[in-house]
């Protein structure tokens, strides 16, 4: 393929504006990688690399993946360190007049992975800002598949190198500043293997920062956040928008209200220490089995694993909080019945959070609105037995339950029990959900039953025996009446043809 060809073009110029990012080029049903992607792309996947003009001078290296089975192509250039921008046919091909339009819709970076099926369950995967100023550092951190999003303001190197080792994020931004280079040159221990990058420095301009965060969530000012006063957090969250709105372009109604944090809340653990105590890995290996999660871990649904891994990384140091949670904690183990009934309902609950973030970003499956419809139905359960419980912790909790009746009802109405995985394969509405869609599929499965009871229907309805339905290429499916007929003819029909011996018409 010569690089002078409408397709190369378009590829060049959506190229030029991703030049840090391994670009899959839709092309039909694959997604093509060309030049020095392409050669990246062979190596990291191990797909063969070629080339449509093979022999000719400068020939263009190409390789390519099937669209439907790209994530685990994404996954593993991820997983080396690379960025992978999508782009898309956006309009139909056989509606185009000319070359079909494309653009990237998505950027999937190491912090904004959002296929679920390739991240642990039970571990965030955070992206991070940090933002230095003359006495305090901003550190925002979000996770794009639960919509957690939270920011603080802390004072000193060391906190920020302890929210680092917390935290765990897979990519870190800063202002493309000399400071911040400096910055980060600091946590070079802490960022090994993280990716970096760096925003222009008017994205953490104070006013920007206040005026953006309060135009994405809507509000007037930041005091309900608990940020107002916080100068450098609100710049490190400005950073997380930014770089949100930059790569996910749209999707981003799930990213729930800001939440700010005080380190002072905590009990503050270095690096160093929280890898010796083997808190959430051990020490030879790294693994879970063996660290103090793994012993206490006995979750049962991923949102609780995530919980409990951010419990084990901030220590609380409130003792009022702390003889809250042992109450919740004594009461269930006391009331072993409620606990046994408890686990068995959360059991089949899913993951919510992550389910929430899928459909927020259209990239839900309809097995996915069944997940979403089970977890619901055990909410009532649920409340039940909290209702059950006289701990303030655990009452709390109930406070905070929405048991959704009328979304619960209408994903029972609508989604059969077993639908296909793939959207496009349709069958996912049940029959008698929706009559307009009842009509088409009986269409569909008896079409010519349908046209016939059709054309007995209007010739009922006219008083025209010789009443036809007929169908070619250029107007579809017509009626077709004799001139002689024509008085007979309804208002709403619409004439569309005159022959010599008859003339054709459609209906609205």
């Amino acid at each position: 393929m010569s690089t002078t060809t409408p397709v190369m073009r378009q590829y060049l110029e959506i190229k030029a504006d991703y030049q840090d990012a391994v670009l899959f080029f839709r092309l039909g049903d694959f997604y093509e990688m060309f030049m020095d992607d392409a050669v990246l792309a062979s190596r990291v996947l191990g797909i063969t690399l070629t080339s449509r003009n093979k022999g000719v001078e400068n020939a263009v290296p190409l390789c390519g993946i099937p669209y439907h089975s790209s994530q685990g192509y994404i996954a593993k250039l991820i997983a080396a360190g690379h960025k992978v921008a999508i782009c898309e046919q956006v309009e139909n091909p056989k509606e185009a007049k000319g070359i079909v339009k494309r653009e990237v819709v998505r950027v999937v970076t190491p912090g904004l992975v959002t296929d679920t099926d390739t991240l642990e369950p039970k571990e965030n995967n955070y992206l991070l800002a940090i933002v230095e100023n003359d006495d305090d550092y901003g550190i925002a951190h979000i996770d794009i598949t639960t919509g957690e999003f939270r920011v603080t303001q802390v004072d000193t190197l060391a906190q920020v190198e302890s929210e680092l080792g917390s935290l765990r994020p897979r990519e870190v931004l800063f202002s493309d500043t000399e400071q911040s280079r400096d910055l980060k040159q600091q946590f070079e221990h802490s960022l090994e293997g993280v990716m970096c990058n760096f925003l222009p420095e008017w994205i953490c301009e104070a006013d920007y920062a206040q005026e953006q965060l309060c135009r994405f969530f809507g509000v007037s000012g930041l005091q309900s956040f608990g940020c107002h006063e916080l100068l450098s957090a609100q710049q490190a969250a400005s950073a997380v928008l930014y770089y949100l709105q930059l790569t996910q372009k749209d999707g981003l109604q799930h990213i729930r209200p800001l939440q700010t944090y005080h380190t002072q809340n905590f009990m503050v653990l270095d690096d160093s220490t929280r890898r010796n105590l083997e808190l959430t890995a051990t020490l030879q290996g790294g693994k879970k089995k063996g660290s103090l999660l793994g012993v206490l871990d006995r979750t049962v649904t991923a949102m609780g694993g995530r919980n409990l891994r951010h419990w084990i990384h901030y220590p609380l140091i409130d003792q009022v909080q702390i003889k809250q949670r042992h109450s919740a904690v004594a009461e269930l183990v006391d009331e072993s019945l409620q606990r046994i009934e408890l686990i068995d309902a959360l059991n089949g609950v899913y993951d919510l959070e992550r389910l929430n973030s899928k459909i927020a970003m259209a990239s839900a499956n309809a097995k996915d609105l069944v997940a979403l419809r089970a977890s619901l139905e055990k909410l009532p359960q649920i409340d039940d037995l909290l209702s059950r419980l006289q701990s303030p912790y655990l009452n709390d909790l109930r406070q905070q339950l929405d048991l959704l009746p009328e979304l619960v009802s209408l994903l029972d109405q609508a989604i059969v029990d077993d639908p296909p995985f793939v959207l496009r394969d349709g069958g996912i509405i049940k029959d008698g959900f929706n009559g307009e869609l009842d009509d088409l599929r009986m269409i569909s499965r008896d079409g010519k039953g349908w046209i016939a009871a059709l054309e007995q229907q209007e010739r009922e309805r006219t008083g025209i025996p010789s009443l036809k339905v007929k169908y070619n290429k250029i107007f579809g499916y017509f009626i077709e009446i004799t001139l002689r007929n024509l008085d007979c003819v309804p208002e709403d029909y619409q004439r569309k043809q005159t022959l010599t011996n008859a003339e054709r018409f459609i209906t609205p």
